[in-house]
């Protein structure tokens, strides 16, 4: 008996995580997509149906006979809890079960490691859950600076963190959280299939990465891979903040096209009016970009994306960045792998919030259908 509930759950598990893949599907297309029978298909689709998690949304092309019913996920069954802890604010967001963004705010509060922090971050974040009003919360990812091992912040340079446990960061959610390192919650907001590799070249405050291989974020050993910022492009270089000499951080931050405090946004302001030396300053910073990316490519044979606020405005001046990159690579006929990202602006809290839902939504199928006191506590 045990065994029958047992393979039905996982039936609907399978069966849900395939349409958060494919989106839209005839029952037809489940059974044939993994491989169960077509009684099998019918009694679970009917339960998911009746629980809400899944709806029909129209017919399918007719071959002859009965037009097939096309199933996808019921956005309103559920939601997920995206967060960005930067620096300077904070973000928040709430994905619906099928991708989609319903809400996100930022609020400014610059990271302290406090008490009060925390209460303010808590009280911002039930603030918004009210104004919001998603559905069922299943789940939080959270995004920040740091290396972590899902336990504990490993190690973050810019909050001044090594070793601290999660806890006081998780008692401010009113649901199970999980947490990433925020260029590898970017990569996930990139990420459109299954499948999907490519590596996410993140040039925010600091400069970082992520690897995307079939589908799966190479972590690494010790959880740092992708730190493309501390590879060394420049011998004896410039100094960088991790203490060593010529990194790419100190080459490619946004800083270092910046003077002061002058936004990123205005110094590509005084490049598109042709200023010569924000112009001199940026043909040096791509020509460092394309050698770090070159070298990406020669590592790893994929393609490859410039993301965080960079990436957000390089757009016009791809040319320029893939003239100089084929300089350095003599391998392919044409530079065709090097792309700016899609998502622009809240990357960050996006990856994060498809990282809960990832790692939560089955959670869905026990809110709809099964007792669980503590979803419906959420």
């Amino acid at each position: 008996m045990q065994a029958g509930i047992q393979g039905k759950k996982q039936a609907k598990d399978r069966i849900f995580a395939l349409l958060r893949e494919k989106h839209v599907l005839t029952r037809q297309d489940i059974a044939s997509g993994l491989g169960l029978s077509m009684p099998t298909t019918l009694q679970n689709v009917t339960d998911l149906l009746e629980i809400g998690v899944l709806r029909e949304c129209g017919s399918a092309e007719s071959n002859g006979g009965r037009k097939a019913q096309r199933l996808c996920l019921n956005e309103n069954a559920g939601c997920a809890l995206g967060v960005n802890i930067a620096v300077h604010h904070a973000e928040f967001a709430v994905m619906d079960l099928c991708g989609n963004i319903k809400g996100v705010r930022t609020i400014v509060l610059p990271f302290q490691d406090t008490p009060e922090w925390y209460e303010q971050f808590r009280n911002a974040l039930k603030q918004f859950l009210r104004d919001t009003a998603p559905a069922p919360l299943l789940g939080a990812g959270v995004s920040f600076p740091g290396t972590t091992d899902g336990s504990e912040i490993l190690y973050s340079h810019i909050f001044g963190l090594t070793h601290m446990g999660l806890e006081r960061f998780r008692r401010c959610f009113p649901c199970p959280a999980v947490f990433d390192n925020d260029a590898n919650c970017a990569c996930r907001a990139e990420s459109r299939t299954a499948q999907d590799s490519f590596v996410y070249l993140s040039l925010n405050e600091t400069v970082g990465g992520a690897c995307m291989l079939n589908g799966r974020l190479i972590t690494g050993d010790t959880f740092h891979a992708g730190e493309v910022g501390h590879m060394i492009l420049v011998p004896d270089g410039n100094r960088c903040y991790c203490g060593k000499e010529g990194c790419a951080d100190a080459y490619l931050s946004p800083k270092a096209l910046t003077v002061g405090a002058e936004p990123i946004e205005a110094f590509f302001g005084r490049v598109h009016a042709g200023d010569p030396d924000a112009m001199l300053q940026w043909d040096s910073y791509l020509r460092y970009l394309a050698i770090l990316l070159t070298n990406l490519r020669m590592l790893y044979n994929t393609d490859l994306m410039i993301g965080g606020t960079v990436g957000g405005l390089i757009g016009p001046y791809m040319q320029q960045l893939l003239n100089k990159a084929a300089q350095y690579d003599r391998f392919a006929r044409d530079i065709g792998y090097i792309y700016p990202c899609a998502c622009r602006e809240h990357a960050c809290v996006t990856g994060a919030a498809k990282f809960a839902l990832s790692c939560f939504g089955c959670r869905v199928l026990k809110i709809g259908g099964e007792d669980d006191e503590a979803s419906r506590d959420f």
